[in-house]
């Protein structure tokens, strides 16, 4: 976590229905660098799809007052042509909320055209994360759901191995033994397509070769980090 200036991220509607990546965003916010915003289009698209048993996503902003920013026109912002259509309102909402990142688990969706034309980048929430809570607060926050949690795995180490290495694959690998060694059958299968934009994930820079397209590191933070 290189910086202390917080940096803006806009969450799309498919972390806001996940529990696991939606929990660990939020609750290491106050203790991190970034701040998270979406909007009511994102908001009514994650209600759409969240299962019924759970607590609506309305809800939990208004309980936990969860900044939210406005919808945009697409019609408003120039030159969107290359990311999937609807999730072109969030791309649209994202770059009016001035945001650096929109972190969501479907990163091909958005064209790397529009996110370039923009200056943004489109990032897993595995992968956004890893580079922006410190271990201590990962800690801090594994043990802060397992202790609050009603449902199992309430054990910090299960939550690590079961939920994060499966949810969010970066952070696992990133933290693997930090509550101890997992268990030989704990897996983590990366996404297909974790970063696709033009801002270091770690740093914010403007990204300038070609192998930041793959690591989405800008060359000082793949040095910092031995990536």
């Amino acid at each position: 976590m290189p910086s202390t200036s917080r940096v803006r991220v806009f969450v799309d509607a498919d972390v806001l229905t996940s529990p696991v990546p939606r929990t660990i965003l939020y609750l290491a916010r106050p203790l991190s660098d970034y701040e998270l915003v979406y909007s009511p289009y994102v908001e009514t698209e994650a209600e759409r799809h969240q299962k019924a048993a759970h607590i609506p996503v309305s809800t939990l902003r208004e309980r936990w007052d969860w900044q939210i920013v406005p919808d945009a026109e697409i019609e408003d912002i120039a030159g969107l042509s290359d990311t999937d259509h609807k999730d072109k309102p969030v791309l649209a909402a994202a770059i009016a909320a001035r945001a650096t990142f929109v972190v969501t688990g479907n990163v091909r969706h958005f064209g790397a055209g529009d996110l370039s034309a923009h200056g943004l980048s489109a990032v897993h929430p595995g992968l956004f994360l890893r580079h922006h809570i410190t271990p201590e607060t990962y800690r801090e926050v594994v043990e802060a759901v397992a202790e609050n949690r009603a449902r199992e795995p309430r054990d910090p180490l299960a939550i690590h191995e079961q939920e994060i290495a499966v949810h969010l694959p970066a952070l696992f690998v990133a933290h693997r033994d930090l509550f101890g060694p997992p268990s030989p059958d704990a897996t983590h299968r990366p996404p297909a397509v974790p970063f696709r934009g033009v801002r270091c994930v770690r740093c914010a820079r403007r990204l300038e070769d070609a192998q930041a397209s793959t690591t989405g590191l800008c060359d000082i933070c793949r040095t910092d980090t031995g990536a």
